[in-house]
């Protein structure tokens, strides 16, 4: 536990699975105060009243809406100490007229979204010197997989959304940082494993253990992996720490695809 979480008010985006639920139940677990929100109404209230937590359901892709749920918060909890905007969605789309739709979805989705709820948090951050941690991916480094060209694109501007945030916001006490995740173990990542598996006769396990056949750690992530780092980040312990992306990926950024070959047999 850090042990500043006690008693502060964490307010985190896309809270209904994944990593977004797997870092209120771990902020809760510290002792702080979470808000939730989400599009999914149902398992947002669920987990609100697992946690002792307040759901305020929106859409969180206009600035009104993420006004409605700041309000809410502060209306009802006093204050904003911590934002963790872990909302996202891939929109498959290629390159060009055809993909067009799914590109300004993506964008919507992963990089508006990211951009109000921290924009309108901003003020209550300032006031209580808080801190933001918004999930970006390995894909804002890399390349997302074929048909991601919307996803990739918004995620590479969340990192450059937390590098603004932190200059222009950090001579007022808030921090920024964003959390880049290689492969993790959610729905969105099911949703790819599952069609490759079916695209090549295998299971969806079978999928996980290729995906991860050279990452040094030779696992996937866990929701939890990447809810202990949010953590870190808006804690005291992590006080110089802003305006960056870190990787939580098993070791992936450390590999050289080309070099991928000379792994030995049973490296999978």
């Amino acid at each position: 536990m850090t042990k500043d979480q006690n008693s502060r008010v964490v307010l985190i985006s896309g809270a209904a699975g994944g990593i977004g639920s797997a870092a209120a139940r771990r902020f809760a677990a510290d002792g702080a105060r979470v808000a939730v929100t989400d599009r999914a109404e149902v398992p947002l209230s669920e987990l609100a009243a697992e946690l002792g937590g307040l759901a305020v359901p929106a859409d969180g892709t206009t600035r009104e809406a993420i006004a409605g749920v700041v309000g809410a918060v502060v209306e009802e909890l006093g204050r904003i100490d911590a934002v963790v905007a872990a909302q996202g969605a891939t929109i498959p789309g290629l390159a060009g007229p055809k993909g067009d739709d799914a590109w300004l979805r993506g964008l919507e989705v992963n990089l508006g979204g990211a951009y109000y709820l921290t924009t309108e948090c901003m003020p209550h951050l300032v006031e209580s010197e808080g801190s933001i941690v918004a999930i970006a991916s390995l894909a804002a480094i890399f390349s997302g997989p074929p048909g991601t060209i919307g996803y990739t694109a918004a995620k590479t501007g969340v990192v450059g959304l937390v590098r603004y945030l932190a200059r222009e916001f950090g001579p007022k006490g808030v921090r920024a940082n964003a959390i880049c995740p290689g492969w993790v173990r959610t729905a969105l990542a099911e949703d790819g494993m599952v069609y490759w598996a079916k695209r090549e006769g295998v299971t969806p396990e079978d999928a996980y253990r290729a995906v991860t056949r050279h990452v040094p750690l030779r696992r996937v992530s866990e929701p939890e992996d990447i809810a202990s780092v949010c953590a870190f980040l808006t804690s005291s312990d992590a006080g110089m720490i802003t305006g960056q992306a870190i990787t939580v990926d098993g070791g992936t950024t450390v590999m050289d695809p080309g070099t991928a070959m000379f792994d030995p047999p049973d490296a999978s």
